[in-house]
């Protein structure tokens, strides 16, 4: 016999959710805040990685900048080896009749021997440094072109005298286009170590200059 039940019973009832859409709930619940986790996760990284680029981007234009002024005001420029042995200027040419590449560049702004500046490679911090020359009594300075340390690889010197075609010169010249190459092992701020598997794998520098005569 089926007893009647009271109106309060009929809306409790009326008012429960099934098994079924208890889990249905949940689980929209579970995707609503997980899809929330993520977007805020997600924002995160590529924040991290704008501060990566614009890091990098930074270090890229200083030492593009400087590198295009002293060319582009150069009168003369050699393209060698940078030599520590007290040599003025610590430098040494490439010899005649084979590429004119090297991991050091010479530029003589004027006609005459002083001033100089010259771009090298150095090889205990693997950054490419500058330093220049006035004259006797009056000292130039020595700066970092660029904070992160690049890669000596003589495959792909950092500096290489060009034609007009980008070809390079096999014999010396009074002056010419120079090709930059540049590629990063290291980035200083954040420290990310630049290789395959990491937030960058590939940062480069590759550029020409040409002084304006």
């Amino acid at each position: 016999m089926r007893l009647p039940c009271s109106k309060t019973e009929t809306l409790r009832r009326r008012h429960a959710f099934t098994l079924v859409e208890a889990l249905i709930a949940a689980s929209a619940l579970v995707i609503i805040v997980g899809s929330v986790i993520m977007c805020n996760l997600y924002g995160l990284a590529m924040a991290s990685r704008q501060q990566i680029w614009l890091g990098a981007s930074d270090d890229a234009r200083q030492a593009v900048s400087t590198l295009m002024s002293d060319i582009r005001s150069a009168n003369t420029l050699q393209v060698g080896t940078y030599t520590n042995t007290g040599a003025n200027p610590p430098f040494v040419a490439v010899a005649n009749n084979v590429q004119q590449s090297g991991n050091a560049l010479l530029i003589y702004p004027t006609t005459n021997s002083t001033p100089w500046s010259l771009y090298y490679y150095d090889s205990v911090n693997n950054n490419l440094d500058r330093t220049n020359y006035y004259g006797a009594g009056q000292p130039g300075d020595f700066k970092m072109v660029s904070a992160n340390p690049i890669t000596n690889d003589f495959t792909h010197p950092i500096f290489t005298e060009v034609n007009y075609a980008n070809v390079p010169y096999s014999n010396t010249q009074i002056v010419s286009s120079v090709s930059i190459y540049m590629s990063f092992t290291k980035l200083q701020n954040p420290q990310i170590d630049i290789e395959s598997g990491s937030l960058v794998d590939l940062y480069q520098i590759i550029t020409i200059a040409t002084p304006r005569l």
